[in-house]
């Protein structure tokens, strides 16, 4: 069998190893600046992943069995729409447009049984409505431009944050503030079949960009929560009409353990979320199911948790973390690290860290 792969990024790294795993033949579609997964392609073509009709051409011509991609709110756009004009597996381009739309999200979910409400508007020049608010951009990811807003004061500069600096006259969003801790939720989905894989639970820096800077598997919730949140993310996907492949599904819960919907990402969880620490801590093999989703050849397993994982991130908010990184090399529970400098800079956005770490073990790591 022959699937293109879309992008040659980190995110797509672990989908070239592992096809090659499974005995497939992998066709690499990306510019060749920066593609870290060039040489691990078969066939590789240097072309922009936005060129859709010359990707399309290129897939026909390789007459591949099927179009995946991860971890890229970009890459998964040409994804879709190149599969979609091969009668491919996919979602189609534009249920994925639609879901970037955090303010489309808001409307097709507001009336789903166990998810509670988030009061919410678009932006368009008036008066802030409520406050504390977090003020974000309608299309984005990543924690960028997104801002916790207490008062008046702080609304101006927030709607500046959120537009960014590149002059582009972007929409915003603007939404409750709900206190309460974060999850993430992998899913996997398959002729519209929904089915969850892992709840992970976040560290963050908090208001007001709320920077991610820690991930642990499976999280710390009741099996009561749990059985709510298999629950409710179906019946999410099938209000945004989601059909085919993973998603990244952000929750906040309470102090009621309530669910409320933060944010719908089309593919998997980054920061190694979908890519490393699943596999790890499940009994799924996460990237596995994406190219069987993408090549129709997918069979759904009963999930269970085996192990604990997680990544701690290195940056100027977390140098009480320094010694714990320094002296981490021996431990029986280290999977990677990755430290490009021990000198901290202030992380603003999930892009911009100096380094991780990446455990595996019996129990989580708490560096508290």
């Amino acid at each position: 069998m022959k699937l293109a792969i879309i992008g040659a990024s980190t995110g797509q790294q672990k989908l070239c190893i592992k096809a090659h795993e499974m005995g497939i033949t992998t066709i690499g579609i990306a510019w060749s600046n920066g593609a870290i997964c060039k040489d691990l392609f078969d066939k590789f073509y240097d072309v922009s992943i936005m060129d859709f009709e010359k990707v399309i051409e290129i897939c026909k011509q390789e007459q591949v069995d099927g179009v995946v991609t991860n971890g890229s709110n970009l890459t998964i756009e040409s994804s879709s729409y190149v599969a979609e004009a091969l009668n491919l597996p996919c979602t189609p381009y534009a249920t994925i447009k639609a879901i970037k739309d955090k303010h489309f999200v808001r409307q097709k979910t507001q009336n789903i049984d166990g998810l509670q409400q988030v009061k919410n508007y678009e932006y368009d020049g008036q008066e802030p409505l409520f406050f504390p608010c977090i003020v974000k951009p309608v299309s984005g990811a990543a924690k960028e431009g997104v801002s916790f807003v207490a008062n008046k004061d702080e609304f101006a500069k927030a709607i500046r944050y959120a537009q960014g600096d590149n002059g582009e006259k972007k929409k915003i969003l603007i939404e409750e503030f709900i206190e309460g801790r974060e999850v993430s939720v992998e899913s996997i989905s398959f002729h519209g079949n929904h089915y969850v894989i892992q709840v992970t639970d976040k560290d963050s820096t908090g208001a007001p960009h709320f920077v991610e800077i820690g991930h642990h598997q499976p999280a710390n919730i009741t099996n009561d929560l749990r059985n709510r949140i298999n629950s409710v993310i179906p019946k999410i996907l099938q209000a945004v009409q989601f059909q085919n492949g993973a998603t990244h599904i952000e929750l906040k819960i309470n102090s009621k353990n309530e669910i409320y919907l933060i944010e719908i990402n089309p593919r998997g969880g980054g920061d190694e979320i979908s890519n490393t620490l699943v596999g790890l801590s499940t009994n799924v093999d996460y990237v596995k199911t994406m190219i069987e989703v993408a090549l129709d050849i997918f069979h759904p397993i009963h999930v269970r948790n085996t192990k604990f994982a997680g990544i701690f991130y290195l940056c100027k908010q977390t140098q009480s973390h320094l010694a714990f990184f320094k002296n981490s090399e021996n431990e029986p529970w280290l999977v990677k690290k990755d430290v490009a400098s021990y000198k901290l800079s202030e992380a603003t956005g999930n892009r911009d860290r100096n380094g991780y770490i990446i455990y595996c073990g019996d129990k989580k790591i708490d560096l508290t």
